[in-house]
């Protein structure tokens, strides 16, 4: 077991702050809603920029600036996919606007489309020859793309244009840290952070060139000094983890595992290094739980499992072992160590012809490869994922999104609500075809549906109902129009087995008979979830007990079909549908009705954000992504912690 080594990354152009449009184009005059919404991306706000960015674009479709702001929001909310359309639209609506080219380009190589990217920052520093920050960033592309002599020269004509640009001093470290050039990459380190004083990731990156010239007592300093300044900085608690790690101080490298961990649960590489800590104390079980933890965020990493298989050596859990090693094996058939252990656990479960087999293809192997693991380029295709250390909302490579929801929650389904007849119900998509019930009513209530609960109280819900059946008989015309909200009143009362009754009442043919099923529907979902004493707050339920399909879902599924025959276009009931058949485990169907509801209504957030959901049940990141973009650029702020946790 080891230590995995340092590993820094460092994506200088993403650190770049937005400059403000009117200093990119004097001459582009800004209506109000394109001048707010720079205000809350000075902010920060990105997610309230957002709404007013979508309003400014319904106005005037040909404002490039309008679309530029939007994407650089959606960029630093994590959406790659959102931001990278946002910004070609911008090149198409103005070609010359190199700030577009220059913030593609950092979304083409999140993508890996290096040569791409490097096309569109050409283009950048064609239109704006003196910008220093396009010089930075075509020298980091050229780092990657092993292109040391261009990288160089771009970090240096970038402080020739700009001496105060702490992003160039900082990359040029980087480069030279690469190149063993110590003494150097110090020297301009110190230089961006004389700049830059308050710049964390700079000290960062000191600390570790301090590592690197073996000087631990500065590099601790540096990395104590970033967490006294920000107690968020992942990647400072993480390396002086590694360094206290590295000097057998468990006590307090296990603390800085802990803080990295509860910062961020998906940082794979904490775990797998937070176990082998536990090992060499000999806390068994909680490595095997660590290990378990890094197999959960990348199923197919062969050294947790291998890992795993030799803690479990120590236990004298042979048969796990060999199910781990086995699994490695399947994974990397080349791995010659994998078959070693196997063959010396398989000795101890008294399987001889089975260690026999696994020495032999060790020797095999040792001859024809020295190195099995090694002897492959660590950039190969095939090995990445199998070597590699998933860590989701994980601030390693510093600020990668300004993630600013991190729940997983999904979207409820929709029911009537009620509220007071002077209240202006905000606006929602089909909603007109429910006022209709709101013009014959006997009472002072009005109807919306949404997935928001009333805020009257029962005392005001109740006298509403003694009013409406004091009136009810005196009232013929209205029969079925009563008959509806008294099912709607009883519901909100929880009197369920009422409401189903009115509701019943209400023939299929009639004007109210799509909305009458829609409410049963609704009632059968309120009863079986009563039943099973829960809400549905995620299809990302683990170990839920199945005793089988709940019959009042069923029955929902039922009346919210009947719905659906007598108005095709009400978008609520397929969404209901929808959520009704998640609780089923019909993910398949589900998707089907979600993008019924988007077919009707090409803005129905909530189906977005839960089509995206599933997608991801089932496999489909690809659309589940895309999905999850919409739903962030129509309002839904959670759909950015998913595109940061699943599509970066």
């Amino acid at each position: 077991m080891r230590i995995k080594k340092i590993y820094l990354k460092f994506y200088s152009i993403l650190l770049i702050i937005l400059m403000l449009c009117t200093n990119v184009n004097a001459q582009q005059s800004k209506d109000n809603l394109v001048q707010k919404a720079e205000e809350e991306i000075l902010k920060s706000n990105y997610t309230g920029a957002l709404p007013i960015l979508n309003e400014a674009i319904a106005k005037n479709p040909e404002n490039h600036l309008s679309y530029f702001l939007r994407g650089f929001a959606k960029k630093e909310l994590g959406d790659q996919i959102g931001a990278y359309a946002d910004f070609t639209t911008t090149i198409n609506l103005h070609p010359g606007f190199s700030k577009a080219y220059y913030f593609r380009s950092i979304q083409k190589i999140d993508f890996k489309d290096y040569y791409s990217a490097l096309t569109d920052l050409n283009k950048a520093i064609s239109y704006n020859v003196t910008n220093s920050d396009y010089y930075v960033a075509r020298g980091y592309l050229y780092n990657i793309l092993k292109d040391t002599t261009n990288a160089l020269h771009d970090y240096n004509t970038a402080i020739f244009l700009y001496g105060e640009n702490s992003n160039a001093y900082l990359n040029k470290s980087l480069l030279e840290l690469d190149m063993k050039q110590y003494d150097k990459a110090f020297e301009n380190i110190n230089k961006a952070i004389s700049i830059s004083p308050y710049y964390m990731t700079a000290f960062i990156i000191r600390a570790y060139i301090e590592l690197s010239k073996k000087d631990s007592i500065a590099a601790k300093n540096d990395y104590e000094f970033v967490i006294t300044k920000d107690s968020t900085q992942i990647l400072a608690y993480y390396n002086l983890a590694l360094v206290y790690h590295g000097q057998k101080n468990f006590e307090k490298a296990l603390a800085n595992y802990n803080k990295v961990v509860s910062l961020n649960p998906f940082h794979a590489e904490c775990f797998y290094n937070r176990a082998a800590l536990f090992a060499e104390k000999e806390r068994y079980v909680e490595a095997i739980e660590d290990y378990n933890h890094v197999i959960s965020l990348n199923p197919v990493n062969i050294y947790a499992y291998f890992n795993r298989a030799i803690v479990k050596q120590y236990i004298s859990d042979f048969t796990g072992a060999v199910a781990d090693l086995s699994k490695v094996i399947e994974l990397y058939p080349k791995f010659l160590k994998a078959y070693v252990l196997r063959s010396n656990v398989n000795i101890q479960l008294k399987n001889y012809k089975a260690a026999e087999a696994d020495k032999n293809t060790a020797n095999y192997l040792s001859k024809a490869t020295k190195d099995s693991l090694s002897f492959f380029s660590s950039d190969s295709a095939y090995l990445m994922p199998l070597l590699d250390f998933r860590s989701e909302y994980q601030a390693l490579d510093t600020n990668q999104g300004h993630v600013q929801f991190k729940t997983i929650n999904v979207m409820q389904k929709h029911y009537y609500s009620l509220i007071p007849d002077n209240e202006s119900r905000s606006y929602s998509s089909y909603n007109e075809q429910i006022e209709v019930l709101n013009r014959n009513k006997a009472i002072y209530l009005k109807l919306r549906i949404d997935n928001k609960d009333s805020k009257l109280s029962y005392e005001n819900i109740a006298e509403s109902k003694t009013l409406l059946d004091s009136l009810s008989s005196k009232q013929p015309k209205m029969k079925e129009s009563n008959l509806l909200w008294d099912a709607i009143l009883d519901g909100m009362l929880k009197n369920y087995g009422e409401a189903l009754k009115s509701a019943s009442k209400i023939p299929d043919s009639t004007d109210f008979g799509y909305l009458s099923s829609f409410l049963k529907a609704n009632f059968y979902l309120k009863i079986g979830e009563q039943e099973e004493n829960t809400e549905f707050n995620s299809p990302f339920i683990e170990n839920k007990v199945n005793t089988g399909i709940n019959k009042n879902y069923q029955l929902a599924i039922e009346a919210l079909s009947a719905s659906i025959n007598a108005n095709s276009k009400f978008t609520y009931s397929y969404y209901n549908r929808a959520y009704a058949k998640t609780l089923i485990n019909d993910i398949s169907g589900a998707i089907i009705d979600y993008s019924s509801c988007i077919y009707f209504d090409k803005n129905f957030t909530d189906a977005y954000y839960n089509r995206g959901l599933l997608y991801v049940l089932s496999g489909d990141i690809e659309s589940a992504c895309k999905d999850f973009s919409k739903a962030g650029e129509l309002g839904v702020s959670e759909a950015y912690s998913l595109l940061y946790r699943y599509c970066k």
